[in-house]
């Protein structure tokens, strides 16, 4: 693969790289045990991820309350349910790349294109992405929200990736799940490409623009 085009790639992590969110959490909960009632606390608690921009988690993600304080909180809706933000398996830390993602990963890994992991996570998540995409050579760095104290779509986490790498918009491709995060990245004057259900016609995308047709 030649990088005529974009030099820089920004990935998304859960949904992006990895299967859909929603489907690792059952996955996760499901290799947990969780029975059906377990599964309607646990999801009720997880409901907040999605609509509150303060809820719990996202304060995780920024670093403003830590691991533990999120685990026991996820405890009280519903026994057990903190194991799905542990570090072991079958936490969604560990949830399953989409393959095509990783075969372009190893492709990427071949050019001189800087490939970066950007996520919305967890403290507890970053040694993990770390060694499950920096140490084998996937990517050459991971940005993880709680440690940078923001986290998408807020205009500075891009802005910030841009001044660290010594990018200009212009050179950056961000590759990501959710159209918030894109629109924003777009904004910033970044190519963007969606990841959704057709995870091949996304890679044929990625690969298109990386290779200068843009």
């Amino acid at each position: 693969m030649t990088t005529d085009g974009y030099q820089a790639i920004i990935f998304d992590w859960a949904g992006t790289i990895t299967i859909p969110l929603l489907d690792a959490v059952l996955h996760s909960a499901n290799e947990i045990g969780f029975t059906a009632e377990d599964l309607t606390k646990a999801f009720s608690g997880l409901s907040g991820y999605f609509n509150d921009p303060d809820s719990i988690f996202h304060r995780a993600e920024i670093g403003e309350i830590d691991d533990d304080e999120l685990r026991a909180h996820l405890d009280e809706i519903a026994e057990g349910a903190s194991r799905l933000f542990e570090s072991e398996p079958p936490s969604i830390f560990h949830a399953a790349n989409r393959p095509e993602m990783v075969e372009l990963l190893e492709e990427l890994a071949e050019t001189d294109a800087l490939v970066i992991l950007a996520t919305n996570n967890f403290v507890t998540g970053q040694d993990i992405l770390a060694a499950r995409y920096l140490d084998s050579g996937l990517v050459q760095a991971v940005v993880n929200s709680a440690l940078v104290g923001m986290r998408k779509p807020n205009p500075a986490f891009f802005s910030l990736i841009l001044e660290t790498f010594e990018l200009e918009p212009s050179e950056v491709l961000v590759v990501d799940d959710l159209d918030a995060n894109l629109d924003v990245a777009r904004d910033l004057g970044m190519g963007t490409v969606l990841v959704g259900t057709d995870t091949p016609a996304a890679v044929d995308e990625i690969k298109r623009l990386v290779a200068g047709n843009r």
